[in-house]
């Protein structure tokens, strides 16, 4: 893959043809987060699909790929795309667009401070890092995507499973070629309580995952703990 990145700040030597523990921020992956990683990784996958329970670390694995991948310049940054739960309701929230899509950011956030990444310099949503040239990552909500393209990014879209067919094809039909595609998400957490079998997300990893240029992976482990594995494993209904 030709490196690509336009973004000032120092980006590492000729990347790795193949991942290890070791350059990867310090994270110690199990089986499966390897399998997500390297799928992620790998430049013949256009698009991955995670399908995980709460806790495996897919939100964390997919922020660091990402994250390498930008620092060895083959993207020019990443695109966070959350889902508010209720999109009609979010227009009527006080604030600005920003202040009402914050609270959906915090676990991309989270993810990004677990490996290093200084907030106050790589976010567009300050000037001065748009004008030193650090700003090389932007988090958005599906809900105001319209007349956008995205090219030469990593696009994760987070929670998938929230996102109602018409919404995630919003988002998908919106990306170009050369932009690696995450996916995350899990067809047991799904939040859409009037309308769950409307969800996308089930629906548009079979769709791609009949095609080479996409990979499924799955996460196992719960690593936040016992009451966190033991919550999940109820059932709604």
């Amino acid at each position: 893959m030709a490196r690509k990145n336009t973004i000032s700040y120092p980006i590492k030597p000729q990347p790795p043809t193949i991942l290890d523990d070791n350059p990867f921020y310090g994270i110690q992956c199990d089986e499966y987060q390897k399998q997500f990683r390297d799928a992620i990784w790998n430049p013949e996958k256009l698009i991955v699909f995670c399908n995980a329970k709460a806790g495996t670390g897919k939100t964390t694995i997919a922020t660091a790929t990402a994250n390498l991948l930008c620092e060895y310049g083959l993207y020019d940054g990443i695109i966070y795309i959350a889902s508010p739960t209720q999109e009609q309701k979010q227009g009527y929230l006080a604030g600005s667009i920003e202040e009402k899509s914050e609270p959906y950011f915090e676990p991309f956030y989270e993810a990004l401070q677990k490996i290093g990444v200084n907030l106050n310099t790589v976010l567009f949503d300050n000037i001065l890092n748009e004008k030193n040239g650090t700003a090389y990552i932007r988090c958005l909500t599906h809900t105001f995507l319209r007349g956008v393209n995205f090219e030469n990014k990593v696009i994760i879209i987070d929670e998938a499973q929230n996102y109602y067919f018409d919404e995630l094809m919003k988002v998908l039909t919106r990306i170009h070629d050369n932009c690696k595609v995450i996916v995350i998400g899990h067809d047991g957490q799904i939040d859409l309580y009037k309308n769950p079998e409307r969800t996308g997300f089930v629906r548009y990893m079979k769709w791609f995952a009949e095609d080479d240029r996409c990979a499924v992976c799955e996460l196992k482990k719960n690593y936040r703990g016992w009451i966190s594995e033991h919550a999940d494993n109820l059932k709604y209904f």
